[in-house]
């Protein structure tokens, strides 16, 4: 079986049949908003965790793994699957341990983009 540390944090893949599909620029800026979006993607996570709303909870977490997924920050949208099963199966979760989990991806993510040459434009 495949650990998590066996997956890639970010593979170029999926932003090179973006940029193939609607062009390069489009691809470019998806990414740019993607990484400067997830500060906020995982905090209304955990708003909703921590209100126990577990529908605001999925649908936050299907966002944010879609949309993972579609920028090639493979690590990261496993987690999400895995976050996502957990509220569908009713499980409480700790929105601290959530965070430690989601802030820590979304570090390595973000050296790994900067690596890539993808840091967002400000």
């Amino acid at each position: 079986m495949t650990g998590i540390e066996d997956i890639p944090v970010l593979d170029a893949g999926p932003l090179q049949v973006l940029a193939a599909e609607v062009g390069p620029a489009f691809a470019e800026a998806f990414i740019d908003d993607y990484l400067q979006m997830l500060p906020d993607r995982a905090s209304k996570i955990l708003r909703a965790l921590a209100s126990g709303d577990a529908r605001m909870a999925a649908d936050a977490v299907v966002s944010l793994r879609a949309t993972s997924a579609m920028a090639g920050a493979l690590r990261l949208e496993r987690c999400c699957k895995e976050l996502e099963s957990r509220v569908r199966r009713g499980q409480r979760l700790e929105p601290d341990a959530v965070r430690a989990v989601l802030y820590a991806n979304i570090r390595l993510l973000v050296r790994e983009a900067g690596r890539q040459g993808h840091l967002p434009r400000t």
